[in-house]
């Protein structure tokens, strides 16, 4: 699987193993995943004076992509809740387009 990363600034190592961690964990529920791209952006919250990490997660396989945005005071809590949400994507989809077997 191919995970591609892209932000407006250096991300660290730390992060792209977060990153990557994440992505694979959902290969472990759908194996046919083909390529993850993650953006990370960094956005002015007008309500409190701390900003948002932004993450958005678009995952693909063949014939559908999953997409699924969070935002959160870090970067690795808004990594773990775009997978999340894409993870009951897929569960979803799975079991609309498998459950004959």
């Amino acid at each position: 699987m191919n995970v591609l990363i892209n932000a407006t600034f250096q991300v660290n190592d730390y992060l792209k193993s977060v990153i990557e961690e994440k992505v694979n964990k959902l290969k472990i529920h759908f194996d046919r995943i083909t390529q993850a791209e993650i953006y990370l952006k960094i956005g002015e919250n007008r309500h409190r004076h701390a900003e948002d990490q932004i993450v958005e997660l678009r995952v693909s396989v063949p014939g559908y992509t999953f997409f699924a945005e969070d935002h959160s005071d870090t970067f690795e809590k808004s990594v773990a809740g775009a997978a999340d949400k894409v993870l009951q994507q897929i569960k979803k989809y799975k079991s609309k387009h498998y459950s004959h077997h």
